[in-house]
């Protein structure tokens, strides 16, 4: 994990009724439902910009992240590697991470191609422990 540490990294979900067909072929609109930014102090906040959708990613700011091919969890007070590692290549089909460094600041959509989908260079599909699917108590 020696790449440059994002700033900001959106969490984005694939709206299944949506009438859009995405690069994938797999049809439905991303859109931002969440963000983690890193702090002046080092650490990494979350911030749920879907207040439904969005506290799924409430799961992966307290559980942390386990990092693919090794024995640990990163958690939001590592801070920069935090960000890193939510941006791993994971597989979840409806849930993307992408770095969102270049955006405003509080931007629920940096621009239009961040309302459709995000490049295949850009998102990278999540996959953690558990589905977030399985967490209702934050829906």
């Amino acid at each position: 994990m020696d790449q440059q540490a994002p700033a900001v990294v959106g969490l984005y979900f694939r709206s299944s009724g949506a009438a859009r067909v995405c690069s994938s072929g797999a049809a439905g609109a991303w859109r931002r439902i969440a963000e983690f930014r890193l702090a002046p102090d080092g650490h990494a906040t979350f911030r749920a910009v879907d207040p439904i959708e969005g506290l799924v990613a409430r799961v992966w700011y307290h559980q942390g992240v386990d990092i693919q091919g090794e024995d640990r969890t990163v958690l939001p007070r590592d801070g920069a590697e935090f960000l890193r590692a939510l941006l791993q290549p994971f597989g979840f089909r409806d849930y993307r991470f992408r770095d969102d460094s270049g955006c405003a600041p509080r931007a629920t959509n940096c621009s239009p191609a961040a309302r459709t989908a995000p490049s295949p260079a850009d998102a990278h599909p999540i996959r953690n422990r558990r589905s977030p699917r399985q967490h209702t108590a934050y829906r």
